[in-house]
């Protein structure tokens, strides 16, 4: 990870006031590429680099944006002022050819920061889990008020055909990710925390530092909303100052459902502000675990003043994200899913889902995500797979990291009730395709390259 210093947006701002141009070093990454829009929309004169061509980075290229394929000193010359993401070294070409050179490195973090300023109205969308969800949902809801939001997501939003929405500069919701304390430098108009659980262990060290992260970032936003059936979010408002709508599934909440119906295919309640009837909302997506990220966007919408039936149309509309519970084809009759979930909490709430959705036998594929993760959370993983009849693990996904704990696939199979372990990747297609059986379904599930398992599967 490389060592940065902090730029604040009025200094961003004061930088490029003298240099117009803007290089982004690993252009193609989801919020980097939208980011480089946002500042060829501004004016300044973009380029960047990028390990391989994409999808995305064709696409920067249609718009105009100068993009390398590779990362080389010799793309940098004539700019001044860079940009980088989290997976960005300090041995990289381009980022060593800045520092040498004493041009300023700023965070993708930072620079996001100093986006946020061009939007009258901005939402951060932050939470243990449910973000990008939270993020497309309120997206969709914004538009059908016709506030035509620009969306920054941290996935693929198929109604978009993209992680990120063009929209005007009249309002922004973007998902506001808590790793590193990125989101400190994030200061939106309306600070919106989904949760409060525990993760990224190999940055917080406990509990209490996690919490102290989101209370912090909810005292930066002069406006917050926030799920209270969170215990741990119920402690962080406790001397928030600004103004504070809750949501919650009991009248406890500021917002909260009234005859709440999960009978059909998705939920649908009528949504409640203090005491008076707001709208009813039907959801496009299902789970119990999407009714509370709903509520939160209907919280925001009564905070910006949106009509409830723009409001329940717009979450009506949306149908979801990539890599979130996703169909993405069958084996001899067998559904295949694939789902983003690198959480025990996360992992139920998805398998809970696919369980009621599954007549036959449910197998999971996961792939555990960072050692630290494991570790830390790994009496939550050894339970989170109740729901499935087998879950196969696959070798953990290291990331930025290297084993000092003694954790395996091995080891997660051996003390998780129905947890099996096949080898590579290949072997569990192999196994798959033995024991799949019309009526089945299987979800291929982490934040690593699992996806290559139901790619295989399907193809």
């Amino acid at each position: 990870m490389c060592k940065s210093t902090y730029y604040s947006p009025a200094k961003i701002a004061e930088l490029l006031k003298a240099e117009k141009n803007v290089y982004f070093i690993g252009i193609g990454g989801v919020s980097m590429s939208s980011l480089a829009e946002i500042a060829a929309d501004q004016g300044y004169t973009v380029k960047g680099s990028d390990r391989t061509p994409s999808d995305v980075t064709r696409a920067l290229r249609l718009r105009g944006i100068t993009v390398y394929e590779g990362h080389d000193a010799q793309h940098c010359i004539g700019s001044t002022v860079f940009v980088y993401n989290a997976a960005i070294r300090e041995d990289n070409p381009e980022y060593a050819y800045a520092k040498s050179h004493g041009y300023p490195l700023i965070r993708r973090a930072d620079f996001l920061g100093y986006v946020v300023k061009f939007f009258r109205v901005s939402v951060g969308v932050a939470g243990t889990h449910g973000k990008s969800t939270s993020t497309a949902m309120l997206g969709s809801a914004l538009d059908a008020a016709g506030l035509d939001p620009a969306i920054l997501n941290g996935a693929v939003m198929p109604r978009y055909g993209s992680s990120y929405r063009r929209g005007g500069y009249d309002a922004l919701c973007f998902e506001a990710c808590e790793y590193t304390d990125s989101f400190l430098s994030f200061f939106p108009s309306v600070a919106v925390v989904l949760n409060v659980g525990f993760d990224h262990a190999d940055y917080f060290p406990d509990q209490a530092a996690y919490n102290a992260s989101f209370k912090k970032y909810l005292s930066q936003s002069p406006s917050a909303v926030v799920n209270i059936d969170s215990e741990n979010a119920r402690e962080i408002i406790k001397d928030y100052g600004g103004r504070l709508i809750t949501a919650g599934t009991s009248g406890d909440a500021d917002v909260y459902p009234v005859g709440l119906d999960k009978s059909g295919e998705f939920p649908e309640y009528d949504a409640y502000f203090r005491g008076s009837f707001y709208a009813h909302v039907k959801l496009g997506v299902p789970g119990d675990h999407n009714v509370i990220n709903s509520l939160c966007c209907v919280a925001v919408c009564v905070m910006l003043g949106i009509d409830g039936k723009d409001a329940a149309r717009g979450i009506a509309g949306f149908s979801g994200v990539s890599r979130r519970f996703e169909l993405k084809g069958s084996y001899n009759g067998a559904n295949v899913y694939d789902d983003y979930a690198h959480h025990p909490d996360e992992i139920r709430a998805t398998l809970s889902v696919a369980r009621k959705k599954t007549a036959g036998r449910l197998y999971t594929v996961f792939q555990p995500h960072t050692y630290s993760r494991t570790a830390e959370l790994y009496g939550g993983f050894v339970k989170a797979f109740a729901d499935c009849d087998e879950v196969i693990y696959c070798d953990i996904y290291a990331a930025r990291e290297t084993d000092t704990r003694g954790m395996s696939a091995e080891k997660l199979a051996r003390d998780t009730e129905n947890g099996s372990y096949k080898g590579d990747f290949g072997s569990v297609v192999r196994y798959l395709k033995s024991v799949l059986q019309p009526g089945d379904a299987v979800v291929v599930m982490g934040a690593g390259d699992v996806v290559k398992v139901s790619a295989e599967l399907i193809k």
